[in-house]
């Protein structure tokens, strides 16, 4: 059976002294300036939404053309 209280010992004793182990930082200064929104990120929704749109109507498009032209069987599919 290991001997734990004299491994805490030679822990404490080996660690560093905590002036060494620690240091003090300085406590950065919140900006009081109120955060801008250029619109960037209304447009980069505002083009996913569309772009995803346009991309689901033309999937669907092909589709359904390559079903009507029988290159692909949907009972093969499901």
């Amino acid at each position: 059976m290991p001997d734990f209280e004299a491994l805490v010992r030679h822990q404490q004793t080996s660690r560093r002294p905590a002036t060494e182990r620690l240091k003090v930082v300085e406590k950065l200064s919140i900006s009081t300036q109120t955060p801008t929104t250029d619109g960037k990120n209304l447009s980069t929704l505002f083009f996913g939404l569309i772009g995803g749109l346009f991309g689901s109507i033309i999937g669907t498009a092909i589709i359904i053309y390559l079903s009507a032209k029988e290159l692909i069987d949907f009972k093969m599919l499901f």
